[in-house]
């Protein structure tokens, strides 16, 4: 079984902010392999389907981002997950040059809280899927780092995350087989 995370704010005010990226990955994944309608359990809700020959399992903690952890630990625990190299999160990432990829599996929280509180929970050893949301705006302005992830995306920004959000789903089996240097390659 294979939980995925998408990491994210909850609330319509937070749609579309460079923090939300997780969720939007979690929610292309979910309309493009029909997963059935999510269900509220484990503050968050979740999705089960299975989809090339693994049980698969789509969640987005509806705690606020610093408090992802235990959303994510009461899930792996109810389905009895029993390795934690089965846990794969989406996030976005401040260091990382927009709209590029790096996987992750172990080590610290990079500055991003949920992956800091999901640390606190399962420790370092889990799979971050990274997604960079770095760009001339911050790099070229002085925008506090708290201020810039809940920013929007620009048009021209939404655009070309669609084309990245499409080639993650296409290379969908990759993840879920954990063949990332396939993924990176693709994407």
């Amino acid at each position: 079984m294979i939980l995925i995370v998408g990491l994210g704010n909850p609330g319509e005010e937070f749609k579309n902010t460079r923090h939300n990226l997780g969720f939007d990955i979690v929610d292309i994944i979910h309309s493009s392999f029909t997963f059935p309608k999510f269900s509220k359990k484990f503050d968050g809700v979740f999705a089960k389907k299975n989809i090339y020959d693994n049980n698969v399992i789509l969640f987005k903690p509806m705690n606020f981002m610093n408090l992802s952890g235990a959303p994510v630990y009461k899930i792996f625990e109810f389905f009895n997950i029993k390795k934690v190299n089965n846990l794969i999160v989406f996030h976005d990432d401040l260091d990382l040059v927009f709209s590029k990829l790096r996987i992750k599996k172990s080590g610290g929280h990079g500055g991003h809280n949920g992956v800091k509180n999901i640390i606190k929970f399962f420790g370092e050893n889990f799979y971050r899927i990274k997604v960079g949301i770095k760009s001339p705006l911050y790099t070229e302005n002085d925008i506090p780092a708290d201020k810039f992830v809940l920013g929007k995306f620009s048009t021209k920004e939404l655009s070309e995350l669609e084309i990245l959000k499409k080639k993650i789903v296409e290379n969908f089996q990759s993840i879920i087989n954990k063949n990332f240097n396939i993924l990176i390659s693709k994407v």
